[in-house]
């Protein structure tokens, strides 16, 4: 459907380009300066609308390019930062495991040391109970 319409407004523009170049075939005088040229008007006008479409091509043109090349440096960019953060995150991961595993080895020696002076607090108890019972000997 979107083919047909296509092929409808170009047929519709021919026409009236057509209808146009045959409304438009007066010479106009055309002074370069140097010298003076007369040639149809339409020829004037199509060849203004052409020089104005090459220009128009050549700034769009330059325009493109130069957006893919700033969007060529924005993705090595990008790459660049996904790949220092994928670095970063491990480093993280690495130093929170170390984290962990040090406080792990603290925590156990604190149990350790917790049961070493339960059992001190425990001999000490009991000599003071040998000792009260001894007394009351």
């Amino acid at each position: 459907m979107k083919k047909q319409w296509s092929i409808v407004l170009l047929i519709t523009l021919i026409l009236l380009v057509v209808v146009f170049s045959v409304m438009n075939v007066d010479p106009v005088a055309i002074n370069f300066g140097f010298t003076m040229i007369r040639v149809p008007l339409v020829v004037v006008i199509i060849v203004t609308l052409l020089i104005g479409v090459l220009i128009a091509v050549i700034l769009s043109t330059t325009m493109i390019l130069q957006n893919k090349s700033e969007q060529k440096k924005l993705n090595k960019r990008l790459v660049e930062f996904e790949e220092e953060s994928k670095k970063d995150k491990d480093e993280l991961k690495t130093r929170h495991k170390k984290e962990v595993e040090s406080l792990k080895e603290d925590k156990d020696k604190a149990q350790t040391k917790i049961r070493e002076l339960e059992r001190h607090i425990q001999n000490i108890q009991k000599t003071n109970s040998t000792q009260g019972k001894n007394e009351n000997i």
